[in-house]
């Protein structure tokens, strides 16, 4: 299992809806616990949000200077993990292969 707690992911979620829209969320969030199932990081805002876990899912971030869209700025996280969220399983079995 990868040691995540503490560390600084970059995290970047593609959401597509029922109709086949697109939409993303990206943001820096620091780990605060992790299990085999469950990663929780706390977003800038303070928010707290739960992630699935993988070793898979969790790449080790280049080095350098990231800038997201929204201004954000982060010298150096620890990880990048990419995610596709579905609003419902009509739309996963819709536009599932938007992903091959």
């Amino acid at each position: 299992m990868l040691d995540l707690k503490n560390k600084v992911v970059l995290v970047s979620k593609r959401k597509i809806n029922d109709e086949g829209e697109e939409s993303f969320d990206t943001y820096f969030g620091t780990v605060k616990s992790c299990n085999e199932n469950t990663v929780i990081v706390i977003k800038t805002n303070g928010d707290n949000e739960s992630l699935p876990y993988g070793d898979d899912l969790y790449e080790e971030a280049e080095e350098g200077f990231y800038e997201l869209e929204d201004g954000s700025t982060f010298d150096n996280p620890n990880f990048i993990a990419e995610f596709v969220v579905y609003q419902s399983e009509e739309a996963r079995q819709k536009y599932n292969n938007r992903n091959e």
